[in-house]
């Protein structure tokens, strides 16, 4: 195998973990030795890795990037899939992801799939919805996942060039589907990539690292329900969309925007339609969720 500076971390697998060389572009598997973790956390997908003599993962490399759940590593953008259709599109589950993301120091995209499930009015009242993100500096993609023709398909092609791009969502939206119209060879319904050495296929967990257009995209598992855990009230009234821009204009510096608190810039503005009410009746509802969470976790 030609030397590389380091190997990325593709997948994980019962036996071991899928490294790609990025001198050969090959796929090869590799044991990891005992003290080879990043900050006392086990190996993430997405991890630049050294090898020792014995081929073994010895050291990882620093990350220029974590998400927190899904969990990868080194990601220079997340694509936040959400259906328009079947299921409803959700503006109250975008938000949770953008909030998560925000929270993660990583730049968010939106993509829009099943728009062709969409009649004329509804597909125009979405894309008002949606004007409101890219207001706010989010890139949006409305796709058909069944056909590289149709709406901003081409478009995404050009963004994920060269890129490591995660695709984030909800059971259900058509991630797999659009990664494999990406490319039919990536045959995710499998879940698995071809190693050498005659050990045949490895079932992977979780997160798996795709090599695509001199870059890479990042499968992950569909989620029923995302929760916030790793965030506290003063995080989400921080890093929920359209709210970062706004920070320290309040009169409190822990303001939480709570409905009628006094000297509060996002109420202010949400007052004057800069921001959204739908959206904050979103903030309100996570709210709720990521205090109770933070009062659960104060008990332990």
């Amino acid at each position: 195998m030609a030397s590389s500076d380091y190997f990325l971390v593709l997948s994980s697998c019962s036996l071991g973990y899928q490294l790609y060389n990025p001198v050969t572009k090959a796929v090869s598997l590799h044991e990891r030795r005992g003290k080879a973790f990043y900050n006392d956390e086990k190996i993430l997908i997405g991890d630049e890795v050294t090898l020792d003599s014995q081929s073994m993962i010895a050291k990882v490399k620093e990350r220029t990037s974590l998400l927190k759940r899904p969990r990868l590593a080194n990601a220079d953008e997340i694509l936040v899939l959400v259906s328009a259709k079947d299921p409803d599109f959700s503006s109250y589950l975008l938000d949770k992801f953008l909030s998560l993301i925000n929270f993660s120091s990583l730049k968010a995209n939106i993509v829009i799939t099943k728009a062709d499930l969409l009649n004329k009015r509804q597909l125009t009242s979405l894309k008002k919805r949606l004007s409101y993100y890219q207001e706010l500096k989010y890139q949006v993609f409305f796709l058909d996942c069944h056909d590289k023709t149709k709406f901003d398909f081409p478009a995404l092609i050009a963004f994920l060039k060269g890129k490591k791009a995660a695709f984030v969502g909800q059971t259900g939206v058509g991630k797999s589907t659009l990664i494999n119209l990406i490319d039919p060879e990536f045959n995710r319904k499998v879940d698995s990539l071809q190693v050498s050495g005659g050990r045949g296929r490895h079932i992977t967990k979780e997160v798996i690292l795709l090599p695509y257009q001199d870059g890479f995209i990042y499968d992950t598992p569909g989620f029923s329900d995302l929760k916030l855990l790793e965030m506290k009230p003063i995080d989400l009234a921080t890093f929920f969309p359209g709210f970062e821009s706004h920070y320290g204009e309040c009169k409190f510096k822990d303001c939480l925007h709570l409905p009628n608190t006094k000297g509060c810039s996002i109420l202010e503005n949400i007052k004057e339609k800069k921001l959204s009410d739908d959206s904050y009746a979103n903030y309100v509802k996570i709210y709720e969720e990521v205090k109770a969470n933070d009062v659960w976790k104060k008990k332990l």
